[in-house]
């Protein structure tokens, strides 16, 4: 019975350190994160907070750009609070013949897409919108799946504070818009990190103020 119970223990451990570079498999470690509940946030920001996954840390926070690193990765972070705020439909970037993988993600409200461009060899660009909120890191084929698991545990999580949103924009303290934190891009994506809603479509009345620099 001992040895029953053990050899069923190490099966386990070995499953759950087996790695997931398959592109078809990809699909397996987002959909667990979405179905498994949301993780209790652990992290604070202007507006939201949100779990932050062990082994990545926080080494830059201002106007709700926030650069993680887990790691040799550095993981950049950006809430959209005025998209949040607004509830702004997603305008998906649909998969094109320069992607490696894309995925649509939904989860009752929550809504997105996964897309990872090869840009040289064994090198690749991850974009994950979702929650509103966007995660953009270059990676290695080996990271890909260790970036996807933190990422999406972290957008998931994403907690927002509504009655302090609406304080932050009602009060002119909204900044960020014209705050941007410039990433590399590939050549086939110009814009900058924090685009403002680059990737939501924006009703004419439902503009932020505009307010002044820090």
């Amino acid at each position: 019975m001992k040895k029953t119970i053990m050899l069923s223990l190490i099966l386990l451990l070995c499953v759950g350190c087996m790695r997931i570079d398959n592109v078809e498999n990809y699909s397996i470690i987002i959909d667990d994160i979405i179905t498994s509940g949301t993780k209790k946030p652990n992290t604070t920001s202007m507006g939201y907070k949100y779990y932050l996954p062990l082994g990545v840390s926080k080494v830059y926070d201002k106007d709700y750009n926030q650069k993680l690193k887990m790691n040799d990765n550095d993981i950049y972070l950006y809430a959209d609070i005025v998209s949040y705020y607004y509830r702004n439909s997603l305008n998906f970037n649909e998969q094109d013949d320069t992607s490696y993988y894309y995925q649509k993600l939904s989860n009752a409200e929550k809504i997105g897409y996964i897309k990872i461009t090869e840009t040289e060899k064994n090198s690749y660009f991850i974009k994950i919108v979702y929650n509103y909120a966007k995660i953009e890191a270059y990676s290695s084929k080996e990271d890909i799946n260790d970036i996807l698991t933190n990422s999406m545990i972290i957008l998931d999580s994403i907690d927002y504070n509504d009655n302090l949103i609406e304080k932050l924009l009602e009060n002119e303290y909204y900044s960020s818009v014209d705050k941007e934190y410039q990433i590399d891009k590939p050549e086939d994506s110009e814009s900058r990190f924090s685009e403002y809603l680059s990737e939501y479509v924006q009703e004419d009345d439902n503009v932020a103020p505009e307010l002044p620099e820090y």
